[in-house]
């Protein structure tokens, strides 16, 4: 479902090589015209002052537009996915429905309870892992577990810094190996391309990832800008902007694109057979919002800073691209910004 391509700014995964298409056009023209603006901005010193807060936020919508333009012009059809029978009553209408129900409640619920999302996944992490226990491969449960390791070393300065508390720290930590085999076995079923690494395309999780980290760089000047990473004076050594940011890509690509997504999509797909963007679209939102929300400030700035303009382009690559584009993605973001406070430090 996905393929190499040469031209610049094109991931892998586009349905044509043709350069001069609308969508192509509009993502090239804002990636440049973000990126040289905020690096001007940043030279002149507006981080953190609010200085060009209006012409910073228009630069980002219009970015993230043409992004959604072009990640949805490109990459795996929607109706290449497979159908899906319901989870529960199959032979019943409501047996679709209920899905529906306990993920609009659950919806509701995050605006209010922001945390009440992690245990369930959990829950449903161990349910998945234990009735699909004979399709689990040794291959994916290493690779699990690699990711894991890598994670937990590039987390180390924040615990050991305090910026993380020891329980969040290590609770995210151990359910990235069961989330990224459960999500593996959750994309074979919705026909997502999910992760090239569980799939063995080692070489095309390279280059996915650092797709994901070209196509996000102007949205990492724009966080660097609003002052990202401010407060982190810690980082004082060359290699911690550099690997410091693997623990953020892996962990929360993995609990909120890789699994979350996918068990989204497989439970409300049934409900919306003839219509499968929809439960799509429904998926990648409860993703990004409930993103959104389980980040500090206002209810205002995760639900549409953190939400809408930073978790759902991630959502959205990984649906339309793979998990890689999106660990890449959100390694970028976070690798600019922590970069700044390097040689702010």
């Amino acid at each position: 479902m996905i393929e190499e391509s040469k031209a610049p700014l094109t991931p892998p995964g586009s349905d044509k090589r043709v350069w001069f298409t609308p969508h192509r056009i509009a993502l090239i023209t804002m990636w440049l015209i973000t990126t040289v603006s905020l690096v001007v901005m940043l030279f002149s010193g507006v981080r953190n002052t609010g200085q060009f807060r209006v012409e910073r936020d228009i630069l980002q919508v219009a970015y993230v537009l043409a992004l959604f333009w072009y990640l949805i012009r490109t990459g795996p059809s929607v109706k290449q996915l497979p159908d899906l029978s319901p989870l529960l009553l199959p032979r019943l209408r409501i047996g679709k429905l209920i899905p529906v129900i306990v993920i609009a409640l659950l919806f509701v619920a995050a605006f209010f309870a922001p945390g009440i999302q992690l245990p369930l996944l959990i829950l449903a992490t161990i349910w998945i892992l234990i009735v699909w226990r004979r399709e689990i491969g040794l291959s994916a449960v290493l690779l699990g577990l690699a990711v894991t390791i890598i994670a937990f070393l590039a987390g180390l300065p924040f615990y050991q810094n305090q910026y993380i508390g020891k329980g969040f720290f290590i609770g995210l930590l151990v359910f990235v190996m069961p989330m990224f085999v459960a999500g593996g076995l959750l994309s074979k079923r919705t026909g997502f391309v999910g992760s090239q690494l569980y799939a063995g395309r080692f070489k095309k999780a390279v280059v996915s990832f650092l797709w994901g980290c070209l196509l996000f760089i102007p949205l990492g000047l724009i966080a660097t800008a609003a002052g990202g990473s401010i407060g982190m004076t810690w980082v004082n050594r060359w290699w911690i902007p550099l690997s410091q940011p693997w623990y953020s890509g892996i962990v929360e690509e993995t609990w909120h694109r890789l699994f979350l997504v996918s068990l989204c999509y497989w439970l409300l797909r049934p409900a919306f057979s003839k219509h499968p963007a929809i439960a799509i679209v429904c998926a990648v939102l409860f993703s990004a919002i409930t993103f959104g929300l389980g980040h500090g400030g206002t209810l205002l700035y995760r639900l549409l800073i953190m939400g809408l303009l930073y978790g759902l382009p991630m959502a959205v690559i990984f649906v339309k691209r793979d998990w890689e584009h999106a660990v890449g993605a959100h390694y970028m973001t976070n690798m600019i910004s922590t970069l700044m406070v390097f040689l702010e430090t």
